[in-house]
């Protein structure tokens, strides 16, 4: 086993060592309100965003409501500090970036929903096509930067934290029904209450969420083809049903008893091809034809039980058991006439077979796996006075066990000059990936929040010890796919923390002004064939900000300014631009990401005391992410190929402003919601040319993308305290804009499109 120690979190471990533990009297205690909005949340409320040390955004369900947002992408751009790659329009499958950390499928940040992991494979396979539907949530956290050791195993970038329907207090019947542009239908529904029983308080949720549609891009008709099997439109269709329960036994010790249990199925005729940037400019919104098979469809099953116990007037303890599994099949377009989608839009006979125009073959990859994850969760709070100091401090315990299985084939389409397809045939399963990866990790996590007058000052410590594995079965069509030809076997430590420091300069009730800053050690595992195979370090980072935050409550005013600047060492990258690597991933480096964060929030109407509230935001974020050293040990297929030292990151702005502007009077509201993104790099390479800088292949992958500007609006209207109307419309000026060159060649942005609908709450 390899120990691998860092001097930072040694000494925050250290500082948290020195802290008697010995259970001193506490004057402030925590009612079980507060037992209950720490078991889900990691930060609670808007309003406790002044107790954390370091810059966090809390968006509620009216931020989600209001606007009519269903795309995590759209609802984000209010959080300064983030940077977002978009891929298929409706926020199916997010890319997202917290301070400068690679974006690709979410796989440098923690996702959870209510508290608990919920990325497939958190360790084994970060990047998977599952993110939580913002639509059915009642709110959504955000923790950037590594100021928290509580949240992993990803702890440079920061945690999103998705917070599901709670349980109503009373009886409650909600219905929230949409219709829009591409055939559009949303439904949110959901029913709930509590009671109080003899043996003590129940309360249940029932809830279903629903969308479908046919799509905003429009495959190429090819009159000899219409026979062939598949889907006329490129749109899809979602369903998530789910149930909460929790029961609160009568006791001298308060307890609650929490079960969840969601599932979500996701049947998208999305794709991985994207167009020659000639057709891109051209028509945005097309698709080939040759793209007419591709199909992901995926299932994904969500549950924990969850225990709460305040064992005192200050000591909580929270247990929660977990598990979700996962299963995905996208059958993708991979070649055409034998070549790579990406590079095919540069070879006239392979472009041809794209398009239906030629004769030649399809070559469509079943990328079928299936991913698991369970374990169990334990955190204890305690508070106490040490002298003059208050102390409280948090510790948690997690086992945790996931694991992806691929099991792989594909499908290869004959079709004549005309497109018509003449002949399929499909291998066996296993025969284009047959691979096992799991991962059983024991994390410890401590930190202590010692105040003293206005000062704050919090140190913690996160140890995770991991053990990998991964198996490499047969993909021989002539030998049984159960047979292994190569496997192995590796574990490791880590130990990483820092330590956070916040200052309450002025608080009169109705002004505040606090100071912050931090710095610690975070880390991202690699892959388990990743370390055992290639060797691999985890990448490991030094981050730290600095941030004050103002509130004048009587003016209505807020702000937040911070500077950030990380370190990453041993960068993880994946060699797979779009899809067509093995997924291997390798260590590339040294990158630096630095810039500033600014958030004002500010309401007129209010402040002046107007007959209307006029609420208006600002968030803006510049980054510098640049690569400190040559980036030499790539494989041809990764995203960072060809960089320099000096150049900048791929897909992270410099530049990221948003801004919106709010009318509300008596039962009428609107909104208006803009964002501006910088141009950006697609590779490492930083060249306006399309081409792979490592084989020297035209490749439409590479390049750059353009700046956009786009923005939305939203009407709304209160009949009264049980009906509202509401509409949204997206885009409204109908931009085309290119999003992204991933995973293969230009894809565009939304265009203009508009919803309208009822709510309906009682």
């Amino acid at each position: 086993m390899k120990l691998r120690f860092n001097k930072i979190g040694l000494a925050g471990l250290l500082m948290l060592g020195s802290v008697s533990a010995a259970f001193a009297a506490d004057k402030e205690v925590l009612t079980p309100s507060e037992v209950l909005m720490q078991e889900v949340s990691i930060i609670g409320s808007k309003f406790n965003i002044k107790n954390i040390a370091g810059s966090a955004a809390y968006l509620d369900v009216q931020d989600i409501r209001e606007h009519n947002i269903s795309d995590i992408n759209r609802l984000l751009r209010r959080v300064p500090g983030v940077n977002l790659r978009q891929e298929d329009g409706f926020g199916l499958f997010p890319n997202i970036s917290l301070r400068g950390v690679d974006p690709g499928r979410n796989n440098k940040i923690t996702v959870m929903e209510d508290g608990v992991l919920t990325s497939p494979a958190p360790y084994s396979a970060p990047s998977a096509y599952y993110s939580p539907t913002t639509a059915r949530m009642s709110g959504v956290e955000v923790l950037k930067g590594s100021s928290q050791v509580k949240y992993g195993p990803h702890t440079t970038g920061g945690a999103i934290n998705f917070l599901s329907t709670p349980v109503p207090t009373t009886e409650k019947y909600y219905t929230k029904s949409s219709f829009g542009t591409f055939n559009e239908v949303r439904n949110h529904s959901y029913f709930g209450k509590t009671n109080q029983t003899d043996s003590g308080k129940f309360g249940y949720l029932l809830e279903y969420y629903q969308r479908s549609n046919t799509g905003f891009k429009v495959t190429d008709t090819n009159p000899a083809s219409v026979n062939d099997e598949h889907e006329a439109n490129t749109g899809f269709d979602k369903q998530e049903p789910m149930i909460k329960m929790f029961w609160e036994p009568k006791s001298d010790m308060y307890q609650k008893f929490e079960f969840k249990m969601g599932y979500t199925n996701l049947d998208a005729n999305e794709t991985y091809s994207g167009l020659t940037t000639t057709d891109f400019n051209n028509s945005p919104n097309r698709r080939y034809v040759g793209s007419r098979f591709d199909e992901i469809e995926t299932t994904h099953f969500r549950t924990y039980l969850r225990h709460s116990a305040e064992i005192n007037k200050k000591t909580n303890l929270v247990t929660t058991a977990y598990g979700n599994t996962f299963g995905r099949n996208w059958s993708k377009l991979d070649k055409a006439g034998g070549k790579n989608i990406s590079q095919a839009h540069f070879i006239p006979g392979a472009l041809a077979v794209l398009k239906g125009e030629g004769a030649g073959t399809l070559k469509v990859k079943n990328n079928a796996r299936t991913y698991y994850l369970y374990g169990i969760d334990s955190n204890l709070t305690h508070k106490m006075d040490m002298g003059e100091t208050k102390h409280k401090l948090d510790i948690g315990v997690r086992v945790h066990y996931d694991q992806i299985r691929r099991l792989q084939n594909s499908t290869s389409y004959k079709q004549d000059a005309n497109g018509n397809v003449t002949s399929a045939s499909t291998t066996n399963l296993g025969d284009d990936g047959n691979k096992l990866q799991s991962t059983y990790a024991t994390t410890i996590n401590a930190s202590d929040a010692i105040q003293n007058g206005k000062f704050t000052f919090t140190p913690g410590v996160r140890l995770e010890y991991i053990n990998s594995k991964y198996i490499q079965y047969s993909e021989d069509t002539q030998v049984d796919h159960s047979v292994i030809v190569a496997e192995g076997a590796q574990d490791w430590m880590v130990l990483v923390g820092g330590g956070s420091l916040k200052y309450d300069m002025y608080d009169d009730g109705n002004k505040d002004i606090d100071l912050f800053g931090s710095i610690n050690r975070g880390f991202s595992p690699p892959s388990p064939t990743g370390a055992i195979k290639n060797g691999l370090r985890e990448e490991s980072s030094i981050g730290s900000e600095l941030g004050v935050r103002y509130k004048n409550a009587k003016k209505a005013f807020s702000a937040e300014a911070v500077l950030f600047h990380t370190i990453i060492d041993d960068l993880i990258v994946v060699d797979s631009v779009g899809g067509s690597g093995s997924g291997d991933t390798t260590n590339a480096g040294k990158v630096r990401t630095q810039g500033i964060e600014l958030q004002v929030n500010y309401d007129p109407g209010l402040a002046k005391n107007w007959s209307f509230q006029m609420p208006l935001y600002v968030a803006a974020t510049y980054t510098d992410a640049t690569f400190r050293e040559d980036i030499s040990s790539t494989d041809e297929e990764s995203i960072f190929a060809g960089a320099k030292k000096g150049n900048e990151l791929p897909y992270i702005a410099n530049e990221v402003v948003s801004f919106g502007l709010g009318y509300i009077y008596k039962k009428f509201s609107a909104n208006l919601d803009a964002n501006y993104t910088a141009a950006v790099w697609a590779d490492g390479s930083n060249r306006t040319t399309e081409e792979n800088p490592e084989t020297g292949k035209a490749d439409s992958r590479f390049g750059k993308i353009e700046d956009q500007f786009v923005v939305d609006a939203s009407l709304g209207w209160q009949f009264n305290k049980n009906v509202r109307t509401f509409s949204s419309f997206k885009n409204i000026f109908d931009d085309k804009y290119m999003v992204s060159r991933q995973p293969l060649g230009p894809r565009p942005g939304m265009p203009f499109s508009m919803m309208a609908g009822l709510e309906f709450s009682f």
